[in-house]
């Protein structure tokens, strides 16, 4: 009993083997580090879009873009249970939307619809408000032949008929386009050179208000692309000719240039822009939304009302697509007989 007892005394004063404070702080400051850094690239993988979204449309309400623009923002705003809104800032041969786009937090919330201007505009205008390398390219949407429209009220039926009518007029014929340096401002310079005719350009700042005054026979003619046929089937305006190598489904009554004798073949485009400081990560999901956006039915079938050929494109190719049409153009105005100004 004794040899108990004492036992006893000796096992209660053994201490324990505890680890030292600062093991314990050194220990819970890692599993805090480790658990930090995973509910970081989780928030920052699953964030996005984390407010509403914009889509800058630079023209005023009422073009082309207009359709196939809400109806991409319509789908996107579904596919992510977060706001999304067209935004029209026109003005400038897109160069205020273009501009405001690029000063816009680059967190990828902001995006830019673009068009041929985007890349006529560096070439054509001096002391821009952006800098081009300051925007990323997402997505080409598609492509469309320009198409010459003149008012229902010129007595003029054919190309034949509208070359007299230039040819007869002081200030030749008398275009108007969706601003300087747009692809109907660049098709109209184009026709001038390659019919020979004497040609006055009227920039608006979007399609709408252009075709507004050639409905009320302000203008004598523009080229848009084939959405512009509606407006033929209602009487407001003749369809003259298609500046593609094939007549277009969409109007194979209308003769393409050649076919009448006049070489030309041009066209427009349209894709998506958000800032290039965007994150990588943010651009692929914004770059895969948008391809999904277009490959849905409902806004494919927007898309071909407005005349454009679905071609979706990877970053990379559409990176490429702007640097070949830079180029194209960089190329023509270098060509003899052919002077483009801006005023």
């Amino acid at each position: 009993m004794l040899r108990f007892a004492a036992a006893l005394k000796r096992s209660s004063t053994v201490s324990l083997m505890l680890p030292s404070k600062a093991c314990v702080i050194d220990w819970l400051a890692k599993i805090f580090v480790v658990f930090g850094l995973a509910f970081a690239v989780f928030s920052c993988s699953a964030a996005f879009p984390e407010k509403r979204v914009t889509i800058v449309v630079p023209y005023p309400p009422g073009g082309s873009t207009d359709i196939f623009a809400r109806s991409i923002a319509h789908y996107l705003s579904q596919l992510w249970g977060q706001s999304v809104v067209t935004e029209n800032r026109g003005g400038g041969g897109t160069i205020i939307g273009t501009q405001y786009v690029s000063q816009a937090p680059a967190d990828g919330h902001t995006l830019l619809v673009v068009a041929y201007a985007y890349t006529s505009n560096p070439l054509l205008k001096e002391n821009l408000s952006y800098q081009p390398s300051s925007l990323a390219p997402l997505l080409l949407i598609g492509t469309a032949p320009s198409l010459l429209y003149i008012s229902a009220k010129l007595p003029a039926q054919n190309l034949a008929d509208v070359i007299a009518l230039a040819t007869d007029s002081p200030a030749g014929l008398v275009l108007g386009s969706s601003g300087n340096g747009s692809s109907a401002h660049i098709a109209a310079e184009l026709f001038a050179h390659a019919a020979k005719v004497k040609i006055t350009h009227v920039p608006y700042k979007g399609m709408g208000p252009a075709l507004n005054d050639l409905f009320g026979s302000q203008l004598m003619g523009i080229f848009d692309i084939p959405t512009g046929m509606v407006n033929v089937k209602v009487g407001r305006l003749k369809a003259i000719a298609i500046a593609a190598a094939e007549r277009h489904p969409d109007a194979p009554e209308v003769p393409t240039f050649k076919e009448l004798g006049v070489d030309m073949v041009f066209g427009t485009w349209y894709g998506f822009l958000t800032q290039q400081g965007v994150e990588q990560s943010v651009q692929k999901q914004l770059h895969e939304a948008l391809t999904q956006a277009v490959a849905d039915p409902s806004v494919k079938q927007a898309i071909a009302r407005t005349g454009l050929v679905v071609q979706p494109s990877t970053q990379d190719e559409f990176k490429q697509f702007l640097k070949d049409e830079t180029q194209k153009l960089a190329d023509l105005l270098k060509s003899d007989g052919v002077k483009i100004t801006i005023d």
